[in-house]
This record gives C-alpha cells, structure tokens and sequence, in this order.
C-alpha cells in the first residue's frame, strides 16, 4: 500500500482487514487509503485490481464471499501468495466465475517481520516479480501487461513461470531454507538453550527467517509439501555426504565442498 501511494499518487486505494485492530491500524496508516471496509464487497466495488493479501488458506473463503455482479466485468484479481498450485486450482476459478480474470503475483521481497509498522515504500524496489497466468483464459496477454505495468511501476523484475515451475523455485529458494533455519534453532536451542548468549552474526544470520511466523509458514509447508519434501530429501543425502567426509576426517573433500559452496554462493 506504502509502495503504490509513492510511486502511483494518483491510485484509489480501498482495503478490507477482517479484524478491527487492523482496520484500526490502516486507517492511521501513513499511506492515507481511501478507504478501508470490514465489508469484502465494499473493498472491491469499483475496483479495477484486487489483490489478495492473506494466506492461501483464506483466499476461497475470501472470494466466496463477494456477492456475483460486485466484481467489475473484466477487472483484474490477483495475489501475492507464495505457493500457486493451490490458487490455480481453487481461487482462480471462482474469480473467473465472479466475472473477473485471474493472474498470480508472487513479489520475491519482505521479510521474518509482519505488520504494518515493518511496512516500506520500497519493499519491491529491484525485486523478484513471478507472475503466473491462469492457463486458458481470455485476455491472458493483456493481463500480464497489466500487471507487468503495476509491478514494475514499483520497482519489481518481472518475469513468468507457470504454477508447477513457480512452486519449485520457491521451495528450493524460500521454502527450504525456512525449513532449514527452524530445523537448526530448534536443533541447537532446544539442546542448548545457553548457547544464544554467545551467538554471533553467522548463526543469527543463518536462523533469520525462523522468526517468521509459524502459522502462516506452517500453511506455506504444506502447500508446497511435495516440492519441499522432494529438496529436503536431497538436502539429507548431501549431509550425509558432508558427515562422511567429517567421520574420515577428510579435509581434502571438506575444503572441496566447501570451495564450491563458495562459489556457488558468491555467483548470487
């Protein structure tokens, strides 16, 4: 909302929140929106882009709700889920029987924070933008320029992939390392609980992320199980790999993995 105030001035921002307290928080916020509703059809009326905001788990109820005819005919819905198999599936064709066209978004940006007070006008500045299409609707064209426009108008990298390529970058850029991070504070601190008064950069900079909030990544996991599943699976093997060398003491194969881990990681 911060971004779209700045870099569109002249947008008509409406948002619904289906708690007070946020529509409390909205309503004071610095990005000054027209109007915010606790009424979904409210939100949507007149809209030109809707963008759902929310955990994928929410979406179907979120859509059902909108009364047919609010949706304007031939207005542009779209997300910032992080998985998109199950939107695809389930959310894409209740907006198309709403009258709308549907096309995922996935901005690559944010962070382990939630809430307003993290938010940031230029959250997408140079980040990833994936875009997703709703195979075998109308105008799917004209729908990835709109929304090319919209993102790049605040400073995303636009690209496209379909739903089943999306969710296996992501399991493997995003997911996995979530996984990771949790699997190791939780390894360590649980163990060791007096080892965080003398963490340093590198364990808290590894374990970052597993300050996210856990239900929305516990959502994020399962939706994107199989392609999770599949990464943690060759992740394991690799280790088992990385404990032989580690067993036999073979520094010779420790320095070479991790000469190439180097590399791969200074290529980023």
């Amino acid at each position: 909302m911060r971004a779209a105030r700045e870099y569109l001035p002249g947008i008509k921002l409406q948002s619904w929140a289906r708690r007070e307290e946020t529509r409390r928080q909205l309503r004071a916020d610095e990005s000054k929106i027209d109007l915010v509703c606790d009424d979904v059809n409210s939100a949507v009326t007149g809209a030109d882009l809707v963008i759902l905001a929310m955990p994928t788990g929410s979406m179907v109820d979120v859509i059902s709700s909108i009364d047919a005819g609010v949706l304007i005919q031939g207005s542009l819905v779209t997300d910032v889920g992080s998985v998109k198999g199950p939107v695809m599936n389930e959310v894409a064709p209740l907006v198309v029987e709403k009258g709308a066209h549907f096309f995922g978004s996935h901005p690559m940006a944010g962070s382990e924070k939630k809430g307003l007070p993290y938010a940031d006008k230029d959250l997408f500045r140079g980040a990833p933008i994936i875009l997703t299409p709703h195979e075998g609707v109308s105008h799917a064209g004209d729908n990835q320029s709109r929304l090319t426009r919209f993102w790049e108008s605040l400073g995303g990298n636009v690209s496209v992939r379909d739903a089943a390529t999306h969710d296996q970058i992501v399991a493997a850029i995003s997911h996995l390392p979530h996984l990771v991070a949790a699997a190791l504070a939780r390894s360590v601190l649980v163990d060791a609980p007096e080892a965080a008064a003398f963490s340093g950069g590198g364990f808290r900079d590894t374990t970052r992320v597993a300050s996210g909030p856990e239900e929305m990544w516990s959502g994020i996991l399962s939706d994107n199980h199989v392609a999770v599943s599949k990464g943690l699976g060759k992740l394991i093997e690799d280790l088992g790999i990385w404990k032989e060398a580690l067993d036999n003491l073979d520094r010779e194969q420790l320095r070479g993995f991790l000469s190439e881990a180097r590399s791969l990681r200074d290529s980023l």
